[in-house]
């Protein structure tokens, strides 16, 4: 996402990154030096320890927005991406993403065709 985010400075962005227990190793939040590799500005990150987020996006899914073809551990979404297009608004459901996959490191380029339209 970094990576993304600096071939794009100029990008009118945010980006939620949210961290959720799904390994072994993810027994507690993030660790500064983990944080630090989103280091933009654009990012704003959240420990998401009862997968509240993931529960919200599996349950507000619907048409026209597009199936992830990964990203289920256990009924919980992990590692995915969503995009959604400008002037959405956020209210009792989630709108409709326009790009909604992963693996995140796997759909770099449908991130980018995104910040592109």
């Amino acid at each position: 996402m970094e990576q993304i985010l600096d071939h794009h400075p100029d990008a009118r962005l945010k980006v939620f990154a949210v961290w959720e227990p799904m390994l072994p190793t993810d027994w507690g939040a993030p660790m500064t030096w983990v944080l630090a590799r989103l280091s933009d500005r654009r990012v704003s990150q959240f420990w998401d320890k009862s997968h509240l987020l993931a529960q919200r996006m599996a349950e507000d899914a619907r048409e026209p927005q597009p199936k992830p073809h990964c990203c289920d551990r256990r009924g919980v979404l992990w590692d995915l991406a969503a995009v959604y297009p400008a002037g959405a608004t956020w209210g009792p459901e989630l709108p409709a993403a326009v790009m909604f996959d992963g693996p995140v490191a796997k759909v770099r380029s449908a991130i980018e065709s995104q910040l592109t339209r």
